[in-house]
């Protein structure tokens, strides 16, 4: 990163009146807990500070990056040149608009949102109530689980780009993708609306249980990960490929493919980008060969 670089970078984030910090370390914005440092990372805030601040960055050339919850991500050890904004903190507000209709502010995570969804009444996020993402990276991804997925309630987004333009569009179920938002594009997710159901609150938590109680039994509790690493393929899962292919327990460094589900990748302690993605490699390696399955990854990779 040259002076000059550096120098307009922390102009333009004073203008723009955001916080930032430099050199901050990313493992401590992912969930796995790898990752190099930021030359800058700027927190979420206010909306037209953060749009003052992209215009401004990408206005200059300046490298640019969008981080949510960092839950579904590796990030390389040699970290990112440039400027990150976290989306993690952004508003988280949950606001009934009609009576079945909310609109949520991307910050929120998945597990707090159902907690409050359930206590006003609203069903249709059940599914979600494990998923540690954020609302902003769930749409962009169409996170899912037991066979649901957002598009399944996802009716508006509000989208920032890098310009610092910001965009509200009317979706439905066949603007998503298997595990994508393709009218998200390259831009921030920073609020949605979602069309929900009424259900009386102890109904729902009757719904809510047994997912609860399965993700326990069947996913790693209490360790870090970037949850699933592979997209399920046609027909299939990943995990049972790599529970097939021998490889559960495989340990590289400080990294091992779980022994409760072979589609999630733990830190152990001290793992490294080289760790992760030598054992994503070793998985996509072995899959092939023994089922001649080409898996795709589900994780978001910055290298």
């Amino acid at each position: 990163m040259s002076g000059g670089w550096a120098e307009k970078a922390e102009e333009i984030l004073r203008a723009s009146r955001v916080v930032y910090e430099k050199d901050f370390p990313l493992a401590r914005a992912t969930s796995v807990g790898v990752g190099g440092p930021a030359d800058y990372l700027v927190r979420g805030g206010e909306i037209p500070s953060l749009a003052q601040a992209l215009e401004g960055l990408t206005g200059e050339g300046i490298p640019v990056e969008l981080l949510g919850a960092g839950s579904n991500l590796l990030v390389s050890d040699a970290g990112y040149r440039g400027v990150v904004v976290s989306l993690a903190d952004l508003p988280d507000a949950a606001v009934v608009e009609d009576e079945e209709r909310v609109r949520v502010g991307a910050g929120a995570r998945l597990p707090v949102l159902v907690n409050r969804l359930t206590r006003l009444g609203l069903s249709g996020l059940e599914w979600a109530e494990g998923i540690p993402g954020s609302v902003g990276g769930s749409v962009r991804m169409n996170a899912g689980a037991f066979k649901d997925s957002m598009q399944s309630c996802v009716r508006e987004v509000t989208l920032l780009d890098r310009h610092g333009r910001v965009e509200r569009l009317a979706v439905g179920t066949a603007d998503f993708v298997y595990r994508g938002a393709p009218f998200v594009g390259e831009r921030a997710v920073v609020e949605a609306v979602l069309q929900l159901s009424r259900r009386a609150p102890q109904e729902i938590e009757q719904i809510v249980g047994p997912f609860r109680e399965h993700r326990r039994r069947t996913q790693p509790q209490g360790v870090r990960s970037s949850g699933c690493v592979w997209k399920n393929p046609p027909g299939s899962h990943a995990g049972r490929l790599i529970q097939e292919a021998g490889l559960k327990g495989m340990q590289r460094g400080g990294a091992r493919i779980s022994e409760i589900h072979g589609n999630f990748i733990v830190n152990t302690g001290g793992a490294t980008f080289a760790d992760v993605m030598g054992l994503a490699d070793l998985i996509r390696e072995r899959v092939m060969r023994s089922a001649g399955v080409v898996l795709e990854m589900e994780v978001v990779v910055w290298s």
